[in-house]
């Protein structure tokens, strides 16, 4: 049935369940959904959501409950219930040092639907000895589950409980982008990935990989990696310790198990044998792949030292010019160097550089960068501007400057609500000149954590007391 003839109800369960179709697997549609219409179906769908998890996931109805919240009519009606940042990484940081992987779980089930809870519940995760076994004893136990963390740069990793489900649907939006579709039936391209960095992980855009392979390539004799076996996230956490230790003047108080110690010399060992990876796989790119289509997606950081070490090896225009380069971000805080994106596009040979704004805690959607430098709002994700000091929601008219917060629409087992760390100014009523008819960011983004000296004390919308208490919830392992 053509998109033109679904209900609006149809369009609304499209839009939860399958994005893509929403937009007949069209790029160019998805790219140009009527404004009117998207505010339309985006409010019921929100509306949906919030019916179906309110009274489902533990954390979420402790703080309904607190804030009266019962029903939705308007957008800014879910403010008060945006979790903050730090939800993701409440827990008790003495858990993961002392390996209690079991109240880890327990913590992970007050934030997901009661069918995952039990699942989560249900796995064995006793025996595990650190992060890195903890992981994969999740993706075993729980396959309707995909846990990733964030990298961790204040000391404590968020760790976030993502769907399988929610992957896939990402993964499908990336297909309909990166092989420009005109409809469903739009043959797939011999395309291959090129990924500078680790073949596997549990670091959101690392965990990202397993699904783009399926939807995106062949087979998975097309993904090319840099370097082979799993980034371990127990060292990853063991740096962030040491560095945030060393930031409070605390680093002779961080306790390392020796089977830590040994997994740190492992990689440290790896780390030494970096350039001969390297030079095998810049040597395959200029050998097997060059003139071939190629996706590539990684942070811009990983992006550009990958360009840099190419072109010291004298390697330009490897790629075909209409391969698909795509960066969302990374290196919190870094300043980006004059001259990086046309590094990128001199080495890879592709025509365009394809910026979004994205973020692991909303998986829903990655927000475009058009040829005018707006970050347009993806129709998954509903954005939100909050007043700094209060978290008050700020007018959605005008040219408006916030914290930025958004609702992943995409979450179904879990609350998509979620504050920033960002500073945006939102352009919501004048139509970009690029032609698409979405809402966009206006200025550069900033972190309040940059603007404030590295300090940013997020203030919910919630009234403190229910904040506190659910908080409190959220981490009272009696019950």
């Amino acid at each position: 049935m053509p998109i033109e003839d679904k209900s609006f109800e149809e369009k609304v369960w499209l839009l939860l369940n399958e994005p893509a179709a929403l937009a007949g697997h069209s790029h160019r549609r998805w790219n140009h959904l009527p404004r009117a219409e998207t505010d339309a179906l985006q409010l019921a769908a929100l509306k949906q959501r919030f019916a179906e998890l309110r009274d489902c996931i533990p954390t979420l109805k402790k703080l309904a409950d607190g804030e009266g919240v019962n029903h939705v009519e308007v957008f800014d009606d879910i403010v008060p219930l945006l979790f903050e940042h730090t939800v993701y990484k409440s827990y008790p940081p003495s858990l993961l040092e002392k390996k209690n992987f079991t109240q880890i779980n327990r913590w992970l089930g007050k934030l997901v639907t009661p069918a995952m809870a039990e699942a989560i519940a249900a796995a064995d995760v006793s025996r595990c000895t650190g992060l890195d076994d903890w992981f994969a004893t999740m993706d075993e136990a729980v396959p309707q589950l995909r846990i990733c963390h964030t990298s961790g740069t204040s000391g404590t990793l968020s760790l976030l409980p993502n769907s399988t489900r929610e992957w896939e649907k990402t993964a499908s939006l990336r297909r309909m982008i990166v092989w420009n579709t005109d409809d469903a039936d739009t043959p797939s391209p011999d395309l291959h990935t090129i990924y500078p960095y680790y073949r596997n992980g549990y670091l959101s855009h690392v965990r990202a990989n397993e699904f783009l392979i399926k939807a995106l390539l062949p087979d998975e004799s097309h993904f090319h990696c840099a370097f082979p076996g799993t980034l371990s996230t127990d060292v990853l956490h063991l740096g962030a310790r040491l560095r945030a230790a060393q930031a409070k003047g605390t680093l002779e108080r961080v306790e390392v198990s020796p089977e830590l110690l040994a997994k740190k010399k492992a990689f440290d060992q790896f780390q030494a044998d970096m350039p001969g990876y390297l030079a095998r796989f810049f040597g395959q790119m200029s050998a097997e792949l060059r003139g071939q289509r190629v996706f590539i997606g990684a942070t811009w950081n990983l992006l550009h030292n990958m360009a840099k070490a190419g072109l010291e090896r004298g390697l330009e225009g490897v790629f075909h010019p209409q391969s698909y380069i795509t960066t969302t971000g990374g290196a919190k805080g870094a300043v980006q160097p004059d001259g990086w994106r046309e590094d990128v596009l001199r080495f890879t040979g592709a025509q365009t550089l394809n910026e979004t704004y994205a973020m692991s805690e909303v998986v829903g959607g990655s927000h475009a960068r058009c040829e005018h430098g707006h970050y347009h709002f993806a129709p998954t994700v509903i954005p939100y501007l909050l007043a700094p000091e209060t978290s008050r929601p700020l007018a959605r008219t005008g040219r408006v400057t916030g914290r930025a917060a958004f609702f992943d629409l995409g979450a179904d087992n879990r609350w998509g609500g979620f504050i920033t760390g960002d500073e945006l100014t939102i352009e919501w009523d004048k139509p970009c000149a690029c032609g698409r008819p979405s809402r966009y960011v206006a200025a550069p983004l900033q972190r309040y954590s940059e603007k404030n000296g590295g300090d940013d004390k997020i203030t919910c919308a919630a009234t403190e007391s229910a904040h506190r208490d659910a908080m409190a919830f959220l981490n009272n392992f009696e019950g």
